[in-house]
């Protein structure tokens, strides 16, 4: 993946009390249960993946067939680049989205001159790598954040990307954050993998909030500055746009600090 010229800024508020009934701290709860359903299976969350130990060869989505939820439009994938390609550390990522049923009603995409809409035709004359082209829900979604992993299974950083990545239709940073807790799984069909991916997005939720505010204001300054040439949107040369590693076993320590 290209590097993102601005990552975005780190938080300096104290962070706030957490109190039982914290969204963030049942999310935390859930991935304990998740983690220990998943070391008793014998499995880990690679084995959840592919349903065994699967071979993760570059580009390649994970699960089989990607995932996407009939009842809320929760969809997403896990795939690796290249090793020369990938962040420092990364064994590979997920993408998370929603899709256009799942969002509140009335909600639109941005509308500049360049258009949020993605083009109807993949070119591939210029190496897209028409990395979700999902015809469900009309082939409308939003992608909510790009979701770093180590080698050993654990999130490390957080990331977000220019539409041409995934081609998905562009909605402003501020309906965007109120998606977030939008991506679940109906109870009934819910995966471990499932279950876990909704949890770890709801614990890092500050810092995923701050990254897409920031996605906004890089995108508008890098079409100020750099796109007379190319709508913005389309523009080969921005890839990631706004970034910031994690620390998530800090996260889980702040949230289940009374626990003990």
């Amino acid at each position: 993946m290209t590097l993102s010229p601005k990552p975005a800024s780190t938080r300096s508020s104290a962070p706030a009390p957490i109190r039982a009934a914290d969204p963030r701290r049942r999310a935390a709860l859930d991935l304990v249960k998740v983690d220990t359903a998943l070391r008793r299976e014998g499995g880990s969350l690679f084995t959840a993946l592919g349903g065994g130990t699967p071979e993760f060869r570059p580009g390649e989505h994970f699960p089989p067939g990607e995932v996407w939820d009939a009842e809320t439009h929760a969809q997403y994938f896990y795939h690796a680049h290249p090793e020369g390609q990938r962040a420092g550390g990364e064994h590979g990522h997920f993408h998370l989205f929603l899709g256009q049923r799942g969002m509140p009603a009335g909600m639109t995409p941005l509308v500049l001159p360049e258009m949020g809409l993605p083009p109807p035709v993949q070119r591939t004359e210029l190496g897209d790598p028409g990395t979700h082209r999902s015809p469900r829900d009309r082939g409308v979604f939003c992608h909510l954040i790009g979701l770093s992993i180590d080698a050993h299974g654990r999130p490390i950083a957080l990331f977000t990307t220019n539409r041409w990545v995934t081609g998905e239709t562009w909605y402003r940073a501020e309906d965007v954050v109120h998606l977030i807790d939008r991506f679940d799984f109906a109870v009934a069909t819910a995966t471990l993998l499932d279950r876990w991916l909704a949890a770890v997005l709801r614990v890092l939720k500050p810092a995923i909030v701050d990254l897409v505010l920031a996605r906004d204001v890089a995108i508008m300054d890098w079409r100020r500055r750099r796109s007379r040439q190319h709508h913005v949107f389309d523009d080969r040369r921005l890839e990631i746009v706004s970034q910031a590693p994690v620390n998530f076993a800090a996260e889980l320590e702040t949230l289940l600090a009374d626990m003990a």
